[in-house]
């Protein structure tokens, strides 16, 4: 979904190579040298993630450290023997969650379940490997298109099936929506040269400290004029596999700004709409 947006607003501005997993076996070595070679590019830029957090714990858990370990360990040990600038996009699940400040772009990580391990090493091997690594830390991103399966879209589908929305507020975080991201990215990529080996923070900013789905499904209804009661819960109402983050806030302390989360949920609805 970010690579999505962000080849729609940038195909005209960059000279864009995108590959899927079809044109390419990420964690094959040889076939990503060739690759390399073929396209020589200035700068790679993996938005590659294997995101099944759950899965990622027992079933699919070769799966989460080859996509998300054994790849960026390849793309960074090729990008550096071909001197080439490498930006990968992390998560703030990096953080142990209990903080409940925001949490710094050099701040201690403490990860603790596959998931998790996996973006731990991934930024690790990225830093390691190649001098010239950019990594760009995100949460809870969130696409416009009205058929994806997402947040915003389940509450809006849901309000008329049911009497009454139970939404969790004891997890808090800040949203991203995707097309702001891929302008940050772009912002990075026109001034690489004074970012290399940087990491940075992109999330919608906010105006309250906290941020809950509760708050952020109430905001949804206001903006749309849904009238639907909604009641807030707990995380134990709605127990998954793998524990989530209490407290997943990112503070961006870069000159690069990403605009308030209430200014792209409007025009995301309006989106929505056409």
């Amino acid at each position: 979904m970010l690579a999505h947006d962000f080849i729609e607003l940038f195909s005209d501005k960059y000279n864009l190579f995108p590959l899927n997993s079809k044109e390419l076996d990420i964690t094959n070595l040889e076939n990503i040298e060739t690759k390399i070679k073929e396209i020589n590019p200035d700068i790679v830029l993996n938005f590659a993630a294997y995101t099944a957090v759950d899965d990622a714990e027992d079933i699919w858990m070769k799966r989460n450290y080859d996509v998300n370990a054994l790849w960026v360990y390849n793309l960074a040990r090729l990008t550096n023997k071909y001197n080439i600038w490498f930006i990968t996009i992390s998560t703030d699940y990096v953080f142990s969650w209990e903080n409940k400040e925001w949490y710094n772009e050099n701040d201690e990580k403490n990860p603790i379940n596959g998931y998790w391990i996996a973006k731990y090493l991934w930024e690790e091997l990225a830093l390691k490997e190649n001098k010239n690594s950019i990594i760009i830390r995100t949460s809870w991103l969130y696409w416009w298109w009205k058929n994806y399966k997402n947040f915003v879209n389940t509450m809006i589908n849901l309000w008329n099936k049911l009497d009454s929305l139970k939404v969790i507020n004891d997890q808090f975080w800040n949203p991203t929506n995707c097309k702001d991201l891929s302008l940050a990215i772009s912002k990075v990529i026109d001034n690489i040269w004074k970012y290399n080996w940087k990491i940075f923070h992109f999330s919608n900013e906010t105006k309250w400290n906290w941020i809950t789905w509760y708050k952020f499904a109430k905001e949804i209804f206001n903006i749309t004029w849904i009238k639907v009661n909604l009641e807030p819960c707990t995380s134990e109402e709605f127990p998954t596999k793998v524990k989530r983050p209490k407290y997943s806030k990112l503070i961006n302390n870069s000159d690069i700004k990403l605009r308030d989360w209430e200014e792209w949920l409007k025009d995301y609805l309006d989106n929505i709409k056409k």
